[in-house]
């Protein structure tokens, strides 16, 4: 949702600011089915506008490198990525593991992921009077590294009925329990992507795109495993759904 207001947030300003004399419209003579100019390289620059917009130290990162060649209608596209995905608090989730008549413990769950990636697709075009929009798919393969790790805190029963984190139990053995692992992983999937064109100049655009994709993890080794409490027994594959990194790349066309 956060990527989906930051798109429509961005939209009008970039569109105010480029350089209509290069826009393609349909009276033109020469159209984006004959471009001269028919290979594209670009970079994702949304860690940057991710980092201007939010001013968060942590986030999820994509860093791009884009190839695409342009057949009329159609572009054929590959990418290299480098992909972080990182919690903005210290867990993902908890669970109560032991109550007692003033106290519950519980146990938080964290887990991070890092992985590099191959992508290959395409993209149809449709240009209009101000702008052009595509929608792309593409296969990925990559490879990567997830660390995940579990801890305790515990909450007391104060005298106003309320429970406050507390720190009377650090002796206790579920406090100095904790657990982590880490783990390489074989990535494959795919990607849709909702995107538009901006002309800057005769040489230059910026695309700016939604990008969901769908990911499937193929246990590859356990790097590290120290897990008193048994978490991670039933870890293996698994599958991973985002709903949608927002790409800002600026592209050269030669």
């Amino acid at each position: 949702m956060k990527n989906f207001l930051l798109f429509i947030l961005l939209i009008p300003a970039i569109i105010f600011s480029q350089d209509s004399s290069y826009v393609i419209n349909e009276n033109d003579s020469i159209n984006y089915f004959h471009e001269s100019e028919r290979n594209y390289i670009g970079i994702n620059l949304s860690p940057m506008v991710a980092g201007l917009l939010t001013n968060q130290t942590s986030h999820n990162i994509k860093i791009s490198t884009i190839y695409k060649r342009n057949f009329g209608d159609h572009n054929m596209r590959f990418s290299l990525n480098y992909l972080q995905n990182v919690s903005n608090s210290n867990f993902d989730f908890n669970m109560p593991v032991l109550t007692t008549d003033t106290s519950i413990f519980y146990r938080y769950f964290n887990s991070d992921y890092e992985y590099y990636d191959f992508r290959f697709g395409f993209e149809e075009l449709r240009s209009y009077s101000t702008t052009r929009v595509h929608i792309g798919i593409d296969l990925l393969i990559g490879y990567g590294q997830q660390k995940s790790n579990y801890f305790h805190n515990v909450y007391e029963l104060d005298s106003s009925g309320y429970y406050l984190s507390s720190s009377n139990y650090e002796n206790h053995t579920l406090i100095k329990t904790e657990g982590q692992r880490v783990t390489n992983y074989f990535t494959t999937g795919i990607d849709v992507s909702f995107g538009m064109d901006i002309f800057l100049s005769e040489s230059f655009l910026l695309t700016i795109q939604l990008t969901p994709q769908f990911n499937y993890y193929l246990h590859s080794k356990d790097k590290l495993i120290d897990d008193p409490l048994n978490e991670y027994v039933q870890f293996g594959n698994f599958a991973d759904f985002k709903l949608g990194y927002l790409d800002v790349q600026l592209i050269y066309k030669f």
